[in-house]
């Protein structure tokens, strides 16, 4: 049985035991709260400090930049005009002007980092390997790049020429640092990558200032080429735009299935595409009046 003395002694336990727990959860609180406090407090101490050190320099660089940038856009508008003015080649401009401004960013990048004073060395380290990953990243568009150099180096070909490239043809409407970018015949915008247009075969119809025409007509065995041959020589001659020197000629081929007449004459190259649809339709308009290779299956035109 209980008596009055062990429930006292009971409960006087249980409340020495309460106020031990109590006691300790108090001087635990009050430990966090003290770390937490001195935590915060020396937080605050280093960022004051760290402010009053980097304040002023990011303060001063910040303004740096700014006028910096002012300055180089500037520069670069002032020698896109220079070199209007020097009459350098359109596809050349573009591309020294966004070089100059590229590197003049970068130098004031390096100048105001250290001016923050971020340790060069182990920033350099950095933009060395950071160059190494992107470099194998991208692979392909440094090549593109470097493409895109050679050919405004070379010069193979500049803006406003017309040339055959990967398979596509068409006026060269500008050449950048990664894509050269094509206008065809009929208005379609073809972009080719530097990369593959610098080692690939390219054809310009613009750099010379004549050109020849070739006009094959295949005609069937057994009929008289001398009057055709003849014909078509006076058709070519009487068309002002075509060269008397050298004179229109014929080139005969003989196959086991035909004749051809191979038409060739000179002209100026801006006159190619209007010579070549004229004469392609007289030509055709005489083999009708008079009969020549009929029926039209043993007439074949040939254009190169």
């Amino acid at each position: 049985m209980f008596t009055s003395e062990n429930i006292a002694e009971h409960v006087e336990n249980v409340a020495t035991n309460v106020e031990s727990v109590t006691s300790v959860a108090v001087n635990s609180t009050v430990e966090s709260v003290n770390a937490s406090l001195s935590m915060f407090q020396q937080l605050q101490e280093k960022g004051i400090s760290l402010l009053l050190e980097y304040g002023p320099k990011i303060i001063v660089a910040s303004l740096i930049l700014w006028i910096s940038l002012k300055i180089i856009n500037f520069i670069c508008r002032r020698l896109d005009k220079l070199l209007t003015r020097r009459n350098v080649d359109t596809s050349l401009r573009p591309f020294i002007v966004s070089v100059t401004s590229i590197g003049l960013k970068i130098l004031v990048a390096l100048s105001v980092i250290s001016i923050i004073g971020i340790p060069m060395t182990s920033f350099i380290t950095l933009i060395g390997a950071m160059g190494l990953a992107i470099g194998m990243a991208f692979s392909g568009t440094l090549s593109n790049v470097a493409g895109g150099v050679v050919l405004l180096i070379l010069r193979p070909f500049k803006v406003g020429d017309t040339i055959m490239a990967q398979t596509f043809e068409g006026t060269v409407k500008s050449i950048q640092i990664f894509n050269t970018i094509l206008v065809t015949g009929d208005n379609k915008t073809v972009i080719i990558p530097n990369g593959a247009l610098a080692t690939g075969n390219i054809i310009n119809y613009s750099t010379m200032e004549n050109r020849r025409i070739d006009i094959n007509i295949k005609l069937a065995h057994g009929e008289d080429i001398i009057p055709i041959q003849k014909a078509l020589i006076e058709i070519a001659k009487e068309d002002k735009r075509v060269f008397s020197e050298p004179e229109p000629t014929i080139i005969v081929t003989v196959s086991e299935t035909s004749v051809i007449l191979g038409l060739r004459f000179w002209l100026k190259n801006s006159d190619y595409w209007d010579v070549n649809g004229d004469l392609n339709e007289k030509i055709y308009h005489y083999l009708r009046e008079y009969n020549v290779g009929m029926p039209y299956q043993k007439v074949n035109f040939i254009q190169k």
